[in-house]
């Protein structure tokens, strides 16, 4: 009878003592301010691929770019700022190859201001010929939150690699 009794006096101190822990987020304010920005730019980065293979490269990529955007270009300088960039944009046939990506990582900031994303691209098009040609690579693309609250790229690079297995 003792031990029953000792045993329900542990649960009902250990139930009491008990505080609620949903994640570390929930102990931490500038964790869940990070981690929000986290899942706002995978998010976002999710939604341009969807953009670029729905409407084309070219809506997407002027859509979610920023004023002070800089955008690598293989083998080429790099194109600076929205004006050259949507200039850059408007060249590329509106049939042309379809440019989707999957995102393998996001992290931002403490403060949730700016971020990052990587992952893998597709690049789908036809050759001379009409054949379905593809071209494979990886990204990174530096994410900054606007004074509106939306997330818009400031730096947006990558290159191209072997078919991923």
């Amino acid at each position: 009878m003792k031990y029953s009794v000792s045993i329900l006096l542990v649960i009902s101190l250990a139930g009491s003592c008990r505080t609620r822990v949903d994640s570390p987020r929930s102990m931490n304010p500038a964790a869940a301010i990070r981690q929000k920005a986290i899942d706002e730019i995978r998010e976002t980065d999710q939604n341009f691929s969807s953009m670029s293979e729905k409407q084309g490269m070219a809506k997407a990529f002027t859509y979610y770019a920023a004023n002070d955007v800089i955008r690598m270009n293989e083998g080429a300088a790099p194109t600076v700022g929205f004006d050259s960039l949507r200039a850059q944009l408007s060249r590329m046939p509106a049939n042309g190859p379809i440019l989707t990506w999957q995102v393998l990582k996001a992290d931002a900031a403490q403060s949730g201001e700016f971020g990052y994303t990587f992952g893998q691209w597709l690049l789908t098009g036809k050759d001379e010929t009409g054949k379905r040609k593809e071209q494979h690579g990886v990204y990174v693309t530096v994410w900054k939150r606007q004074h509106n609250g939306q997330w818009r790229f400031v730096l947006d690079g990558g290159n191209t690699t072997p078919e991923p297995k």
